[in-house]
């Protein structure tokens, strides 16, 4: 500036020397010119020098202004950066450095803001990271921006997290900057993973339904959610045991990859859970196992009733939180149902398909037995006509054996009586006509003793006869019974033993029957039973429940007996001989009126003796069922007469025949 009036002299004395030149002044005039040229001159100048400094003043207010805006600028981004809702980081793409970040990134990383000027990138990565960072920034400056979902990031305390990053490629002349977006997803990923398993498990449970509707085999259901189980729960192996409603212990129905080592382990389980296992039970498995860490029982319910169990076998042992061990208990409950609702379907439609067959032979047989219903009624008339007509010859044999009776009974003791007479007359003296008279007598009782045995057949059938009853023991009226036979027992050489009577209690019954009875048993021992053998009269006292073991020989001699018999306890009585025995066909048919076994000679060595008329067990028949017992026979190497007698007494008397 010093230099401008110096400028200004030269700068007219060129232009004087210019004018000169092309036009020559006198010397005022020269000066005049100059000086003219020089204020002119001298007002530009100071014009010149106005307005620069004007402009530098100008220039001056402006850079004062953008280096206000400057700081306002750098004050704003400060406060963006730290004000931002994500952890920001700005590091040197080419030196991998941090150059800045913001308060929400110190924070989530946990270092200070002089520690992580000296840090590298990959210092803020787990160890796994730091490939994948490598090919983040390769991309992100190839691309001018990159995202990365999942990041293992790193705490200053050794933590880990999970992070997303969005970044993009800043230019700044001299260098490239990377600007990073840093949200901790850690707990939005678990989130989202505990989602996918819910819903994993809720698409485990639709497609067990979802089987089940579509018909879908129940083995082939089984053996999906197995897989699906372990695949949720990432289990090495598995199994599946259940029961069947004919085999109440669990049989292996599916297994996928179970080691052969641990079946003794599972079966040990299945056999100990059968009882005891309710609920999901994680049992840790020994060292013996090859390597293996832990069994997992999973109970089948259904109602209550256990079905079977679903076994995981894992090499690590897995720990299950209480959303985990309910959804597993609700697969077994869910199973369970499917399992009960299948087989139940499959037995109702057994069912249905049974009672289609039976309605189609229903409706084939319905044609003949609208037929049959005819006949029938046919039949039912003609059946109530051969009753009526049997119940009408039974009244006149009954009354005929009554009449005959009486008629024969009249004569015969007129006939015994004269015999009698006769043999007292001095003047029977001759020896045969003793014999003849005598054999007229002989014949006469027994035709007597048959009259008189018809009679009481006919009363004892037509209940006529009253039971005059009285306190008996067994062993004082067989006694005297046997003082009646002791001379038949000599005569033929044979011997009778009582046993077990002594014990026996008294009971109710009619003392001239139950001679009777014990007279015709006793008597028919000795017929049928070889000379010199042995006749054993046993007795003991028994209960419904003892009669009903031989409820098959009881029903045949008398079907109605144990149904009628009540609880009351008996007294039984064996009358056995030493006989050939009675053919089975036989048996039921020696208690009927005028039926005789066979030949008297092919039961005793007494030929002399005739076949007798075949009434004697017939009434013993009639007088034990008048007392409300009954007396059938078993027969081997010989024959067994039984008869039992009530303790109490009946008040409803049994049919006789």
């Amino acid at each position: 500036m010093h230099f401008a009036p110096l400028l200004v002299i030269v700068a007219c004395e060129l232009l004087l020397l210019l004018i000169e030149q092309y036009t020559p002044l006198p010397g005022r005039l020269h000066f005049a010119v100059a000086v003219s040229l020089a204020t002119v001159l001298l007002c530009f100048v100071a014009l010149f020098r106005q307005r620069q400094a004007s402009m530098v003043d100008g220039l001056r207010r402006e850079i004062d202004e953008m280096q206000q805006e400057a700081h306002k600028s750098a004050r704003r981004y400060k406060s963006l950066l730290e004000g931002a809702g994500n952890a920001i980081f700005i590091f040197n793409v080419k030196t991998a450095l941090l150059q800045e970040e913001n308060r929400l990134g110190r924070e989530l990383i946990g270092f200070s803001k002089e520690a992580l000027a000296s840090m590298e990138v990959r210092d803020i990565f787990a160890p796994s990271e730091h490939d994948r960072l490598r090919t983040f920034i390769y991309q992100l400056v190839r691309q001018g921006e990159a995202d990365w979902d999942c990041a293992q990031m790193k705490r200053k305390d050794g933590s880990l997290f999970m992070g997303e990053i969005n970044a993009r490629l800043i230019d700044l002349g001299d260098e490239q900057v990377a600007h990073c977006l840093l949200r901790d997803i850690t707990e939005k990923r678990r989130t989202e993973h505990e989602i996918w398993q819910r819903n994993r498990e809720l698409s485990i449970l639709n497609n067990m339904l979802a089987s089940m509707s579509q018909g879908t085999d129940l083995k082939t259901m089984q053996e999906e959610t197995l897989l699906e189980l372990m695949d949720r729960f990432q289990s090495e192996g598995g199994t599946l045991h259940l029961s069947t409603p004919e085999d109440p212990s669990p049989a292996l129905c599916a297994s996928r990859q179970a080691p052969a080592e641990l079946e003794r382990v599972i079966m040990e389980s299945v056999e100990g859970g059968t009882e005891r296992l309710s609920e999901v039970r994680v049992a840790p498995l020994q060292d013996a196992c090859n390597g293996w860490g832990s069994l997992t029982s999973i109970p089948i319910r259904s109602q209550e009733r256990l079905l079977g169990f679903i076994h995981l076998i894992h090499r690590v042992p897995h720990n299950y939180g209480p959303k985990e061990l309910r959804f597993l208990e609700s697969v077994g409950r869910q199973m369970g149902n499917i399992i009960e609702q299948v087989r139940l379907f499959e037995e109702l439609k057994w069912k249905s398909e049974e009672l289609l067959r039976s309605h189609r032979l229903l409706e084939r047989s319905s044609h003949s037995l609208s037929l049959s219903e005819t006949k029938l009624k046919q039949n039912l008339a003609l059946i109530e006509q051969a009753h009526q007509e049997q119940t009408r010859l039974d009244r006149m044999k009954n009354q005929f054996l009554g009449m005959v009776s009486h008629e024969f009974n009249t004569p015969l003791t007129s006939i015994v009586a004269g015999v009698d007479h006769l043999l007292q007359q001095e003047w029977v003296s001759q020896e045969d006509a003793c014999q003849v008279l005598e054999m007229v007598r002989d014949g006469s009782l027994r035709l007597k003793a048959l009259v008189a045995d018809l009679l009481k057949l006919i009363r004892l059938e037509a209940r006529r006869e009253g039971l005059e009853t009285s306190a008996i023991h067994l062993r004082m009226l067989l006694e005297t019974l046997l003082d009646q036979l002791q001379p038949l027992f000599e005569e033929r050489g044979q011997a009778i033993t009582l046993r077990d009577l002594d014990h026996l209690p008294f009971f109710q019954g009619d003392c001239t029957y139950l001679e009777r009875v014990f007279y015709e048993l006793l008597l028919n021992a000795i017929r049928f039973s070889p000379e010199g053998g042995e006749i054993v009269v046993t007795g003991r006292v028994v209960d419904h429940e003892a009669l009903s073991v031989r409820s098959g020989t009881l029903t045949r001699f008398n079907p109605e007996f144990l149904r009628r018999c009540g609880e009351r306890c008996y007294l039984e009585v064996e009358v056995r001989d030493g006989g050939i025995g009675i053919p089975m066909d036989e048996q039921q048919r020696v208690f009927e009126i005028f039926y005789e076994v066979g030949e008297i000679r092919h039961h005793s060595s007494r030929r002399r003796q005739g076949r007798g008329a075949g009434l004697g067990l017939a009434i013993v028949k009639g007088m034990v069922e008048a007392h409300g017992g009954m007396v059938w026979v078993e027969s081997g190497d010989g024959s067994s007469f039984f008869l039992v007698l009530p303790l109490e007494q009946e008040l409803i008397q049994p049919a006789l025949f």
